[in-house]
């Protein structure tokens, strides 16, 4: 038990990227992920290479993964606009008041969910 507890904080605690970093390259970012690794965990020359190697292809497929991420919500979003726009056209207007006010109360309560599960 104290065994994996170990392993998935040494596993966090490495995959951690400072947010402050994002203007360097992916290599810098590898760089600094495999000298802390070398630093905590005495990792050999081959081991180091090995590693570096590894996270510089992680670093670069979870850029990848977020930039297609970061298309795919702005897609969504002109969707869900797109809807709402189509709806509203066949509302009256006092439906569309109701319908604003749904979508505003719907709209707090995510971002009451969101903080919660930040804190």
């Amino acid at each position: 038990m104290l065994f994996c507890a170990i392993i998935v904080s040494t596993t966090t605690s490495f995959g951690q990227e400072n947010h402050d970093d994002k203007n360097i390259t992916p290599e810098e970012r590898a760089t600094k992920r495999t000298e802390k690794m070398k630093a905590e965990l005495s990792l050999t020359e081959a081991q180091t290479t090995e590693i570096y190697s590894i996270n510089l292809a992680h670093i670069k497929e979870m850029d990848k993964l977020r930039e297609e991420q970061k298309v795919l919500h702005e897609k969504m979003k002109a969707e869900k606009e797109a809807t709402r726009t189509k709806i509203k056209a066949i509302l009256t207007a006092e439906q569309n008041i109701i319908f604003d006010q749904k979508a505003e109360e719907h709209k707090k309560k995510q971002e009451e969910k969101r903080k919660e599960r930040q804190d």
